[in-house]
């Protein structure tokens, strides 16, 4: 299926060409595989006769970043032979008799979980097989995990200890889409829809929330406001109330943005509550600047345009901290953003 996105509203210039360039994108059709004897290493990398198995992780079916396939490839056939052969790795032997699935990869956040990884157990469900979800014990102290696997009560998990891998000898595997911007409309809207579902009566509780929000990204560790003091009255000028995700249940962080008219954020996972958004809404990334344009990656874009909202982007310099390019502080033109605020509010 061909997927075709609409540029942002607000883009001009050099910036518009890099839209252009990647508006327009294939996104197969995906489906359950089965498989027998496959080592799934504690990251989710499934490997089988000396191969990942197609469709089990990002970048590995694409053209899309393929050095990452062969960083996976030779860290789980690392893991095989050291938990097979040798004794500093440890591997368990699961059930004969059960089916087993795994719904994560290597790489895993919130954005994966709710884009990804929920969607490839909705896919599971939608099977019908009976089967047991791999489980990383770590994913107990992760709370949008918690939330978001209560909405299915029947669930049946095998709790895997850290740091060790198993050996499957009946594996049901959702593919994972080819890479990580790739985005299903249709997919992301069933997960959106069943969550809401399930939380419906909690989310309408919550009421009187603001109609704009920005929200920040202070508890993060990376990829912050440099020049917050500068920009803060500008959003106080439009009426924009500042919160912050991370200090929120996931049951808020969802009925925050369904309320809201006009929501600025900073690239970053939390972005990915803009499936929860209601079609209409006004939308404004404050995107960092790379220096080497094929290194973005617009998924919030497509998330947001997918969800009929009106998106909107502003590119900001980076400051010159000890991280990686895309994990600098933001310096945010004070100029620039009420441009931008007041476009979105005609």
């Amino acid at each position: 299926m061909k997927v075709e996105n609409s540029v942002p509203l607000n883009i001009e210039g050099r910036y518009r060409n890099l839209y252009l360039k990647k508006n327009v994108y294939d996104c197969p059709k995906l489906a359950v595989s089965e498989y027998k004897n496959v080592f799934v290493s504690h990251e989710g990398l499934c490997w089988k006769n000396f191969r990942l198995l197609p469709y089990s992780t990002f970048n590995i079916n694409s053209s899309y970043d393929v050095k990452h396939g062969w960083e996976f490839y030779r860290l789980v056939t690392e893991q095989y032979i050291v938990s097979t052969f040798g004794t500093s790795l440890k591997k368990i032997h699961l059930d004969t008799q059960k089916n087993y699935a795994v719904i994560h990869t290597k790489w895993f956040n919130y954005s994966f979980w709710m884009t990804s990884s929920l969607v490839r157990l909705q896919m599971l469900y939608d099977l019908g097989k009976d089967f047991i979800l791999l489980y990383p014990e770590e994913w107990d102290t992760l709370p949008f995990v918690q939330a978001t696997l209560r909405t299915f009560p029947k669930l049946k998990i095998e709790r895997i200890p850290a740091g060790i891998h198993v050996q499957v000898p009946h594996l049901l595997l959702p593919e994972v889409r080819p890479f990580t911007a790739c985005l299903n409309e249709q997919d992301i809207k069933q997960v959106a829809k069943h969550i809401c579902e399930f939380y419906k009566n909690d989310i309408a509780e919550i009421i009187n929330t603001p109609k704009k929000i920005f929200v920040n990204r202070k508890k993060a560790n990376c990829r912050k406001i440099d020049n917050e003091t500068q920009i803060k009255p500008i959003f106080e000028k439009y009426d924009f109330v500042e919160i912050d995700f991370d200090d929120m249940t996931l049951v808020e962080q969802i009925a925050y943005t369904r309320n809201a008219e006009q929501i600025v954020m900073l690239h970053g996972a939390g972005m990915t509550n803009v499936m929860f958004a209601n079609p209409g809404t006004k939308i404004l990334e404050l995107m960092h600047e790379y220096t080497d344009p094929c290194t973005y990656r617009f998924i919030y874009w497509f998330l947001s345009v997918q969800n009929q909202c009106d998106y909107f982007v502003q590119f900001c310099k980076t400051q010159n901290t000890h991280f990686d390019e895309w994990r600098k502080d933001l310096v945010i033109e004070a100029d620039v953003l009420e441009r931008n605020l007041s476009l979105m509010l005609k």
